[in-house]
């Protein structure tokens, strides 16, 4: 969540040294917060009434269109991560980078239940997403920041490749303790005293991504030919590996590859990984695209490319906390009032659970029509994006560090 800046001094030794301003890492930051908003917008604005992730289901340009906005969430917390190692090298204590992660942590799990939740319901419930997840995530790295970096990112690294054997485990199996093992690693959705209570983001697998994120922060400051090198060699390797496990039904997702009679069946098959929670093969797959991402971005960045088209994407990027809470609250509110214009049922929009479980009889638009709402939604954002990533670039307030 916060922000991470970097730019490159040359030494003369040959390696570089930060100054904080990573351009690359904004960039790739922002066409993330881009994408969140078209699966956001998809939530809200679809016609669609089937699952877009099921390839017996769903078709090629809206499986597409929910399979690019799954790189978001594993790219923005482990970008978290590393932010979380360029304030160490900034020269931030162990004791002063905890202390900020923890009180950063529970403000953002405070955010979640509270201004975040009714965003997504505009009735009572707790939904314990995205934010919460990184809150969570962020007090408990805050809590090792005396752990060598390296056992921090080996632990991140074994609980991505051995949670999935916990899956077999399911919440029913804990009776009165179900709702906490949903939140650790199975969703679930109760209610509570009449509260609809959703836990989308099962919190082990994502800790260890911010543990990983934690530890591949030093590819962030190295040399920036160097750091292309090893991201798009990862890159590879990953996606390579989750091919060959995919092909040959390996370990690491219950969602299995079939050849499902078309072509374009079997490959949405064979793109079809369980992000609830992620699965070994979703990190693999979306690691990969990310790094390469970043490979790219980095590249444009040096060859100084589009720099209009780079300033705007950057901008979403830099405010990303201010970006998610307001656009929410965009397109709920959007949704609800042209469903009342058209006489539909708009008390749905403030029933829990509509915009992840339900749909509104009659609403909705095609693919197309989803794409063309996205796109004005960037417009509308963009000017107070702007306005506030400035604001928080000559102002040194210590609450902007929580926004």
């Amino acid at each position: 969540m916060a922000t991470t800046q970097a730019n490159f001094v040359s030494t003369p030794a040959g390696s570089v040294r930060p100054s904080f301003r990573l351009e690359s890492i904004d960039l790739l930051r922002g066409v993330l917060m881009m994408l969140m908003a078209l699966d956001h917008t998809r939530d809200f604005f679809s016609s669609a009434t089937v699952d877009a992730a099921n390839p017996l289901q769903s078709w090629p340009s809206l499986f597409v269109t929910r399979w690019v906005t799954r790189l978001c969430a594993p790219g923005f917390i482990a970008l978290a991560g590393v932010s979380v190692y360029l304030q160490r090298e900034r020269g931030k204590s162990a004791a002063q980078m905890a202390k900020l992660l923890v009180t950063r942590g529970l403000w953002l799990m405070l955010i979640e239940l509270t201004v975040v939740s009714f965003a997504w319901t505009f009735a009572p419930g707790f939904i314990f997403q995205v934010i919460w997840v990184v809150g969570l995530a962020m007090v408990l790295l805050g809590l090792l920041q005396w752990v060598p970096r390296v056992a921090v990112g080996a632990l991140g690294a074994a609980i991505i490749l051995l949670h999935n054997l916990l899956d077999p485990v399911k919440a029913s199996s804990f009776g009165h303790g179900a709702f906490a093992w949903g939140l650790l690693h199975q969703m679930t959705i109760t209610s509570f005293h009449g509260f609809f209570v959703a836990a989308g983001y099962p919190v082990l697998p994502w800790v260890g991504v911010i543990f990983v994120g934690y530890a591949a922060g030093p590819l962030a400051v190295a040399s920036p030919a160097r750091r292309e090198r090893i991201a798009s060699i990862l890159g590879l390797t990953f996606l390579a590996v989750f091919a060959l496990l995919r092909v040959t039904h390996g370990y690491g997702d219950h969602n299995r590859f079939e050849h499902l009679g078309t072509v374009a069946r079997s490959a949405m098959s064979f793109l079809s990984v369980e992000k609830y929670p992620p699965s070994l093969h979703y990190l693999l797959a979306t690691f990969g695209v990310l790094l390469l991402l970043y490979a790219l971005f980095d590249f444009a960045v040096r060859r100084d490319w589009v720099p209009g088209v780079r300033e705007v994407m950057e901008t979403y990027g830099r405010v990303p906390f201010f970006y998610y809470v307001l656009h929410i609250y965009l397109l709920h509110s959007v949704a609800l009032v042209l469903t009342a214009a058209d006489h539909l049922n708009w008390h749905l929009w403030v029933t829990p659970g509509t915009v992840f479980f339900g749909h509104v009889p009659g609403w909705g638009f095609p693919l197309w029509g989803v794409y063309c709402v996205w796109l004005s939604v960037l417009l509308v954002m963009y000017l107070p994006c702007r306005w506030f990533s400035r604001m928080k670039a000559r102002r040194r307030d210590w609450w902007l560090s929580y926004l």
